[in-house]
């Protein structure tokens, strides 16, 4: 039997009472992880000048704040490692909790995935729109493809391809990095997510990268015509994508795999 995907949890060092709420978990669970030390977007990092300003302006998008670009840089080399260390991972923040049954069955699972299945949310989607189409089932753990991203990267299960993608299209950056992440029809990195749950964010703990900004005020004018712009041809794209995959043969039911 295969062992289960390392489990990587991005926390920043000061962190401690988040640490702890997740340390109390994997110790009930019984199950290894390793802390990442998080880049702290106040510092600044190396990795800040992959920001393109110019993009995010031209698309509309609000300047990303030094909390966005710690996030993103944490993310981005939590895939480097991935990538480099040639084996999936099961990646989450440090605000996640767990559901005990669901989260022990994807890590004792996640070996006989497909390697169609190169990345896997394992929270409930957060978009407006949840339509999927379910592609594994197996033992309670059924996974779909989501027409829509989830909007979140609080936890998800990462292959060694599906990292090289990311990294591959975190070349530059213009939008916090779970959006890009959704942005399948782009990165290649199809948006696959459990059925049930696996995690959620914890409520305790509240997040502060964008906490207090109003989107809807922060973009008026040409900014929010850019915005709209931006966003309907990324819908034709993503409606494109979408048909050509529910027309391909990995769409076809899960009770086949």
């Amino acid at each position: 039997m295969m062992e289960p995907p390392e489990i990587v949890v991005i926390s920043l060092q000061r962190a401690t009472e988040r640490r702890a709420s997740v340390e109390r978990q994997f110790s009930e669970l019984n199950l290894p992880f390793s802390f990442f030390d998080a880049v702290d977007g106040k510092q600044g990092h190396e990795l800040f000048v992959r920001y393109d300003a110019e993009k995010a302006r031209r698309i509309g998008e609000i300047p990303l704040t030094p909390g966005h670009l710690g996030c993103y840089a944490s993310h981005f080399l939590v895939w480097q490692r991935c990538a480099d260390s040639g084996q999936p991972m099961i990646v989450l923040e440090d605000d996640a909790m767990l559901f005990k049954e669901p989260f022990l069955r994807f890590a004792r699972l996640a070996p006989d995935l497909p390697s169609e299945i190169e990345c896997v949310r394992l929270f409930e989607s957060k978009s407006r729109n949840t339509e999927s189409l379910k592609v594994f089932d197996k033992e309670g753990l059924s996974i779909a493809k989501f027409l829509r991203g989830h909007k979140s990267a609080t936890g998800y299960y990462l292959t060694p391809s599906a990292a090289r993608k990311l990294l591959r299209y975190g070349g530059r950056w213009a939008e916090p990095v779970d959006i890009e992440m959704d942005q399948f029809w782009a990165n290649g990195v199809e948006c696959y997510g459990v059925l049930e749950p696996c995690l959620t964010h914890n409520p305790d703990f509240q997040s502060a990268i964008d906490s207090g900004i109003d989107t809807a005020k922060a973009r008026q004018g040409l900014m929010r015509l850019r915005w709209r712009w931006y966003l309907l041809k990324g819908k034709v794209v993503r409606e494109i994508h979408n048909f050509r995959f529910k027309h391909s043969d990995f769409a076809s039911p899960a009770d086949s795999r």
